[in-house]
């Protein structure tokens, strides 16, 4: 018996239409789900895009560019006053590091408020606030202070933001070798928001050295004035003289001076020393009368130096021993570097309230080298501070600080070292109000990397791992297609 397909063609309509259905409703869910998926990506990209600046932004560059130091961070958390940030610029001229920093930086307090105005747009802000284009402007209306701060300046030279290259900027090019926003930003946040004015003096008329670019700095970042003073044309110290510092003299001092020291002493003064050379009589006396006393001799340290430099300098480049319990070093965690000191010995100070505290020494293992043939042997001190706290009702108190390494100041000392901390805080501990704010720039150098033996490397790198992927993916994409 035959069958033909005439009674099956209804069945085969009805799989049909049903499988067209299906398809129909396939697609209609496939469009849908897409709108859907669509329509989640653009609000998720509206919200984000709604987020402020920096927010979901993460400091990957290597010396962290972008992010404030806790250091920073812990004064912010303390602001109690408002200060107002202003960046007088045009936004296409502001390098994209300092605006980054500037936004996270004024995020960490809510006393801090930032504006960006556009000098061309406003013509009259520049008049406003006193200013030129590419100027910073910090402000605090409770103490009405300000400070202005330049957006870039020349390493060495001009302070800035971002700072250049100055051979490049000689020939009128701008090539950013160091970030110094935060320092900047920190000093000028801490000028504006306190009080009365801090004053040091620095001594002359003895061949005295300059303080050099690091140590001037710090002192700048401290918002700590600075004025010359010559005894012997001023005949007296001036009332407003919270520190007096003499670096490394040449000369020693008059009978008369000597006096005026040791008179501005007994009253509650602050001095400061950085010598080298015991053959400074008055010195000399100054030191004992506060019990210290200079040897004859430069110090080396068979134990802690740099093994890196003996052939410089040999045991002469040391590192020294920095005291735990003396507020000048307590908080310091990193090594510092001393060439060619003077080394002190404690005595019995003349002044019988005067108590010497050490906070530079050698290791035991210390040299005092007099001649090619008298070597020493023993702990010497390198820099000590000698306070005397007055019986009075304000517990007033003098303070002596001696380092007999003027080398502390090099300005060819990396600032990875510890040296610059050390004077600062040397500095900053005979006022009573400053803080140690002092940030060092960041490098924008760009580190290569480089492989020290490349020979193993190289073959590994540049042949064995290329050939084994290309090898690899061929063998998959062979078996791949054979299936």
């Amino acid at each position: 018996m035959k069958y033909t397909n005439s009674n099956n063609e209804p069945t085969k309509v009805r799989r049909t239409e049903k499988r067209g259905s299906i398809k129909k409703k396939h697609g209609i869910y496939m469009a849908a789900v897409s709108a859907l998926v669509i329509a989640i990506v653009i609000v998720f990209n509206l919200f984000i895009g709604s987020l402020p600046d920096g927010t979901l932004e993460y400091d990957i560059s290597e010396k962290g560019i972008y992010t404030v130091t806790q250091q920073s961070v812990d004064y912010l958390e303390n602001l109690d006053k408002d200060v107002h940030i202003v960046v007088l610029a045009q936004e296409a001229a502001i390098d994209e590091r300092i605006s980054k920093f500037i936004n996270n930086y004024a995020k960490l307090s809510s006393h801090i408020t930032l504006e960006v105005i556009d000098p061309v747009l406003n013509p009259t802000a520049l008049e406003t606030y006193a200013a030129q284009e590419n100027n910073i402007v910090i402000s605090c209306a409770d103490t009405n202070k300000t400070r202005v701060l330049m957006l870039g300046g020349i390493y060495g030279y001009e302070d800035g933001l971002i700072l250049y290259d100055p051979e490049y900027a000689y020939y009128g090019q701008f090539k950013p070798v160091a970030l110094d926003a935060e320092g900047q930003l920190t000093s000028a946040v801490n000028y504006v928001t306190s009080g009365e004015t801090n004053k040091l003096y620095l001594l002359e008329g003895h061949g005295e050295a300059a303080l050099g670019t690091t140590a001037s700095d710090a002192i700048a970042k401290s918002n700590i004035e600075t004025a010359s003073l010559d005894l012997m044309k001023e005949g007296s110290i001036p009332s407003d003289c919270e520190l007096l510092i003499s670096h490394n003299p040449m000369e020693d001092l008059t009978a008369d001076e000597l006096d005026m020291l040791v008179t501005y002493l007994k009253t509650g003064g602050n001095v400061l020393l950085l010598l080298d050379s015991s053959e400074f009589a008055n010195f000399n006396v100054l030191l004992e009368t506060y019990g210290l006393q200079m040897q004859n001799g430069i110090v080396a340290d068979a134990e802690n130096y740099y093994k890196v430099y003996t052939e410089q300098y040999g045991y002469f480049c040391i590192y020294p021993v920095l005291s735990a319990s003396d507020s000048v070093t307590s908080a310091i965690t990193s090594d510092a570097l001393l060439r060619f000191s003077h080394g002190l010995m404690e005595i019995t100070p003349l002044r019988r309230g005067a108590v010497v505290s050490p906070f530079l020494t050698t290791s035991d293992k210390g040299l005092l080298v007099i001649d090619d043939n008298t070597t020493l042997e023993g702990q010497y001190i390198l820099g000590a501070t000698s306070i005397e706290t007055f019986d009075n009702a304000d517990d007033t108190q003098s303070r002596l600080t001696v380092i007999a390494a003027v080398d502390l100041l090099s300005d060819d000392i990396p600032t990875s070292f510890s040296n610059a901390d050390i004077f600062i805080n040397a500095v900053s501990l005979n006022f009573g109000e400053v803080q140690n704010l002092v940030i060092p720039t960041k490098s924008l150098d760009v580190q290569i990397n480089t492989i020290a033996h490349p020979g193993v490397w190289s073959i590994l790198f540049i042949g064995i791992i290329p050939l084994a992927l290309i090898v690899g993916g061929l063998v998959y994409w062979i078996r791949r297609r054979n299936r």
